[in-house]
Formats: C-alpha cells, sequence, structure tokens
C-alpha cells in the first residue's frame, strides 16, 4: 500500500473515531500526506511538538474526542516525548502519529533511524503501527484507546510497508461489591463530621455528584483537575494532601475520596487519622488502609451518606475556605502581591476557562479562583511540566472557550513562539505571566549547598514587548488596580498582561500550602 492510500484510510479511521481537528509540526515526509487526505479535519499548526501534544489533548478533553498530534520522525517523535508523558498521566486523550524509518528500508537507511516504539512506551498507553493492513480500524482502536478509562496517550508509527497492530481495547470498568459497599457503611454509621474529597474520576459524574451533595452541608475538597465538580456551597478548597486541607481533615471523622486518582496528591504520607473510604476506586497503595469500593460511585456515595448523621455548619466549608485564603493572602508588604493579581484578573475575566502553569503563582492561583463547572481549570499535575497552560489554552480557545491563561516566565520561556500561534489563529486568550525573572518555585526549594541565586535568576525580560513582537497586543503592569483596568480594556483577546510580581511572598505561600 503506498503512503496516499494509507493516508486516506487512516484518515477514515480517525473521523470514524470522531476526531475533529489535527495538531502538529509537520515535516517533510508521509505525514504531510496524513494532513493533506483530510482537508475536513482542521490543522493547527504549533512551533513544538510537545506543544502540539498538549494542544491536542487539551482540545480532546473539552471536547469529549481524541485529539490527535501529527509529527515527523527522529526529532519530532522525541521532541513530543513531554507531551506523551503529560497526556498519560494528567489523564488526557492524545493519539500521536508520526513518520518513521520504515521497516523495508531500515537495513540501509541510519538517517533519524530510533526504535520509536520503545522510545515511546515508557509515556504511552500504547505504542504500535498503523499499515497497510486494517488502518482504518487500527486507528479508531488507538483512538478509543486513548480516550480510555483511564485517559492517556497513545502512539502509531505510520509505516506504508508493515502490517499495522491492533491496539487493546481499554479496560472495563469495575463491577459493583455489594460487600465492600456494606463494609464501607459499617465504617461511616453514625458519623458526624465526614469530609468528601472528589478526584479526576468524579468529573464524569459531577451533576449527580452536585444534586447529592447540595444541601448537606459537608465540606467539599477537590483535587486541581476536579476543581468546579463538587456545588460551590460546600467547596473548602483544594486538596492535595498537604498542610492546606490539614486543619479541616484533623476535624473529620469520616474521609470519603470519590473517584480518586494517586497521581494527583503530591508524594506525601497519608498521615489522616480518619477512617478512609475510596469510591470508584480499586485499594490503593498511596492512601495506606484505605476502604475501597469499586463501581458507580453515585449510588455509593448516596448510601454512605445515608449511613452518617452529619452534623457540620452549613458554612463549614466555605469558613475554612476563608481562613486559608486569609492565611494565604498574608505575607510581606511589597509590590504586586500574588494574590491580588489572581484577584484583579478575575474581576476582570469573570467566568473564562483557566489554564494555570507549574509554578509558585499556582500557589496563589488555585484556592482564590472560583471555578463554576468541571473541566474549567486546566493544570498539569500528574507531570506538573512547566511550558503547558499557553499551549492548554490554545487548544481550549479552539474547543470554543474565552481562556485565562496563567503562567509564569520560566513556563513561558518554554514555549514563547506559541504566542505567534495565538496570534495567527486570533483565539480568545488572555495570557497573565507572573514575572519576576525567577524560577521562584525552585528558589524557595532551594537550600544550603545547592547553588547561588544563578541557578533560579534569569535576567529581566520586557515580555510585553516579546508578545508585541510576535503579534500578541500586551501591556506591563506593576500594581493590581492596573491589572483589571488593563484586562477590562483590553476584552478577551488574543491579549498578554507582563505582570511585575514581588517574589517576596512566595515562601509563605509555600509554607501554608504545602508546611
Amino acid at each position: 500500500m503506498g503512503s496516499r492510500r494509507l493516508a486516506e484510510s487512516a484518515t477514515a479511521g480517525l473521523r470514524r473515531a470522531g476526531v475533529r481537528r489535527l495538531f502538529g509540526l509537520p515535516g517533510g515526509g508521509p505525514n504531510l500526506d496524513l494532513i493533506g487526505a483530510a482537508p475536513d479535519l482542521p490543522f493547527t499548526l504549533a512551533h513544538g511538538e510537545t506543544a502540539a501534544c498538549v494542544m491536542a489533548g487539551a482540545f480532546g478533553l473539552l471536547t469529549g474526542t481524541p485529539g490527535v498530534a501529527v509529527v515527523t520522525r527522529g526529532p519530532g517523535v522525541t521532541s513530543a516525548a513531554n507531551g506523551l508523558a503529560q497526556a498519560t498521566l494528567d489523564r488526557a486523550p492524545l493519539l500521536l502519529v508520526s513518520d518513521c524509518v520504515t521497516a523495508d528500508q531500515r537495513h540501509r537507511v541510519a538517517h533519524q533511524r530510533l526504535d520509536q516504539r520503545a522510545f515511546t512506551a515508557p509515556v504511552t498507553r500504547f505504542s504500535g503501527v498503523v499499515g497497510h493492513t486494517g488502518a482504518a480500524d487500527t486507528v479508531a482502536a488507538a483512538a478509543a484507546l486513548a480516550l480510555g478509562p483511564p485517559a492517556g496517550a497513545v502512539h502509531l508509527d505510520y509505516d506504508p510497508s508493515q502490517p499495522g497492530d491492533r491496539p487493546p481495547t481499554p479496560p472495563q470498568a469495575e463491577p459493583s461489591d455489594p460487600g465492600a459497599l456494606a463494609a464501607a457503611c459499617a465504617t461511616a454509621r453514625g458519623s458526624r463530621r465526614p469530609v468528601v474529597v472528589l478526584g479526576l474520576g468524579a468529573v464524569a459524574h459531577a451533576v449527580a455528584l452536585r444534586a447529592t451533595l447540595v444541601g448537606t452541608g459537608i465540606p467539599v475538597l477537590t483535587t486541581y483537575q476536579a476543581t468546579g465538580t463538587g456545588p460551590a456551597e460546600n467547596w473548602a478548597g483544594p486538596f492535595t494532601n498537604a498542610a492546606l486541607e490539614r486543619p479541616l481533615l484533623e476535624r473529620a471523622d469520616l474521609v470519603i475520596g470519590v473517584g480518586l486518582d494517586d497521581v494527583e496528591p503530591i508524594p506525601a504520607a497519608w498521615s489522616t487519622a480518619a477512617p478512609t473510604v475510596l469510591l470508584d476506586a480499586a485499594p490503593s497503595p498511596y492512601f495506606d488502609g484505605a476502604t475501597a469500593v469499586p463501581g458507580p460511585p453515585v449510588e455509593s456515595l448516596r448510601a454512605l451518606l445515608a449511613a452518617c448523621a452529619p452534623a457540620w455548619p452549613s458554612d463549614a466549608g466555605r469558613r475554612h475556605l476563608e481562613a486559608v485564603r486569609t492565611r494565604l493572602a498574608d505575607g510581606p508588604d511589597g509590590g504586586l502581591h500574588p494574590v491580588d493579581l489572581v484577584r484583579a484578573v478575575h474581576a476582570a475575566a469573570g467566568d473564562a476557562l483557566l489554564t494555570v502553569d507549574a509554578g509558585a503563582h499556582m500557589l496563589a492561583a488555585l484556592p482564590f479562583w472560583p471555578v463554576t463547572r468541571p473541566r474549567a481549570l486546566l493544570i498539569s499535575n500528574g507531570l506538573a511540566t512547566m511550558g503547558y497552560a499557553l499551549p492548554a489554552a490554545i487548544g481550549a480557545a479552539l474547543a470554543g472557550h474565552h481562556v485565562v491563561c496563567l503562567t509564569g516566565d520560566g513556563g513561558l520561556g518554554m514555549v514563547l513562539a506559541e504566542l505567534e500561534t495565538v496570534a495567527r489563529l486570533a483565539v480568545p486568550v488572555t495570557v497573565v505571566v507572573f514575572n519576576d525573572a525567577t524560577l521562584s518555585l525552585i528558589a524557595v526549594k532551594q537550600g544550603a549547598g545547592q547553588g547561588d541565586a544563578t541557578a533560579v535568576q534569569y535576567a529581566p525580560v520586557d515580555l510585553a514587548a516579546a508578545a508585541a513582537a510576535l503579534g500578541v497586543p500586551s501591556a506591563a503592569v506593576d500594581t493590581a488596580a492596573d491589572a483589571t483596568r488593563v484586562l477590562r480594556a483590553a476584552g478577551p483577546g488574543p491579549f498578554l498582561l507582563d505582570a511585575r510580581v514581588d517574589p517576596a511572598s512566595y515562601r509563605h505561600l509555600m509554607a501554608v500550602s504545602r508546611g
């Protein structure tokens, strides 16, 4: 089978799987045949392969379709590695299709010849070949595997000289276990201070979970990626298994986790004294000693709550969140406080979808940004990679959302060229850069004997000027009032706000958040 015919068959599989858009950075090979065979699937050109993967994963996450990235062989695949790992650890649906040195040429071609399947296998759900047999079926099955559950990255080498591989089917959900539920209800019986923690797996059940929890007064914590899943009136803030939520969990006499994924909390010991029940979960080595109840979580949660006798004040969650916010907003007086900047941006942007990069600024953002619906906050939590927020914002905007992207100067520096993508596509993305010319989270963690300021500080950069040079209107500010004023005047974007923040409060934010 020639490359053109293989491309036609492969794109038929993409259509069958519900794919709506392609992302990527092509090379001069058959990947262009794949793009050309699908004029009905718009192609988004990125400046880097990992950025293309992040765009595709975010687009897929928000549309409920497989995100697809197309790259060339060799450096195209190796440059996509971080994007594959992000999709797998953050549970985003991503199918990467790459050129390769074909099997019939490997005996003579060494240029860009890598074992790409072996390279991508550790960071994907499956790595195989789309070849001259069953190409449409192979691609459709690979896309279905990327959707999960759990969602993640899948890789296919594009090789007309080989037969294709058949990706495995996604695993079936665990059936209900009446015995496990009965044991959990016995644990919960009479509990007066239950706390519910919603994780990634809860997002699919958001409507039913809200209906179950609203009016109960039970405080609800959410992992970063489950933010917006529970009722707003119950929200007690983020859950990371760290200091921020510890005062609430120390008062609890029962912790009920719904859809918690072990990849979500920080790598610390589970030290909560209260009995823990995990719904829609298998036994977990992270939540040591927890009772696991597989099966549909909403019915299980209703049964558990019926066994409890909650006696929380109706505003217990809100009061805890207010106390958290008060502690975070303290700290050294000085220039533009990151918390004040977050509040100012929200005052201007309202209910926009939020993407957040890894870095110290996320400690200021996540407890203070009200999220009213699931999937309205996108963050790399499982991989916690910098350089995520801007390409994720592009993917989200192409999925139909107005997006605010919060990033640090370090993270933006990794994907700065994607500002040209924002300008070229004219997407409604507002980029807010917490600019202090420092890797601030690393600087807070830096200890004696771990280098000096040269290990964590850059020279100051006028990022507003850089954005303007790449075609994005921009402005620089150093006060919260100016941030709100400038953003209101700018509208939904494209726009970049270069916010010159004072990093002095980050150490305090870290102490309150992580301990």
